[in-house]
C-alpha cells in the first residue's frame, strides 16, 4: 500500500511540474532567446545584498555571474541558489518607435524584466 501512494505522489508531481514548464513556454511562443545567464544576488530594498534567487518584486535588481544585471518589472517568490535564468526578448511597435520588450524564466517560472 504504502509503494502505490508513494507512486501515485510521484506521479502527481512529475504532472505538476511538466505542466508548469509547459504553461511558462507556451508563453513565450514568438520570443527570442538572447542568452542564459547564472543568477548570482540581489539587493534588497534596504542594500543587503542576498546570494540566492528569492524571485522578483518590482524595482529589484538581480545580479548575474558575469556582472550584468537585470530590474523585475513582476512580482513573484521562489527560492533557488544560483539558477539559470534564459532570458527572452520581443520586437513590439507603438507607432513608429520600435522596441523590446524583455522576460526572464527561472525553474520554469516567468518574470517581466527591463
Amino acid at each position: 500500500m504504502n509503494k502505490f501512494l508513494i507512486g501515485a505522489l510521484v506521479a502527481i508531481t512529475s504532472v505538476s511540474s511538466q505542466a508548469n514548464f509547459e504553461s511558462a513556454w507556451e508563453q513565450s511562443v514568438g520570443w527570442t532567446i538572447e542568452s542564459t545567464k547564472v543568477i548570482d544576488s540581489f539587493e534588497h530594498e534596504d542594500g543587503r545584498v542576498e546570494s540566492a534567487f528569492q524571485g522578483c518584486v518590482v524595482g529589484r535588481e538581480i545580479n548575474f555571474r558575469d556582472d550584468t544585471y537585470v530590474t523585475c518589472n513582476t512580482n513573484g517568490y521562489q527560492y533557488a541558489y544560483a539558477p539559470t535564468a534564459i532570458l527572452l526578448s520581443k520586437q513590439v511597435s507603438y507607432g513608429e518607435n520600435p522596441s523590446k520588450i524583455w522576460r526572464m524564466i527561472v525553474n520554469n517560472e516567468m518574470y517581466g524584466i527591463q
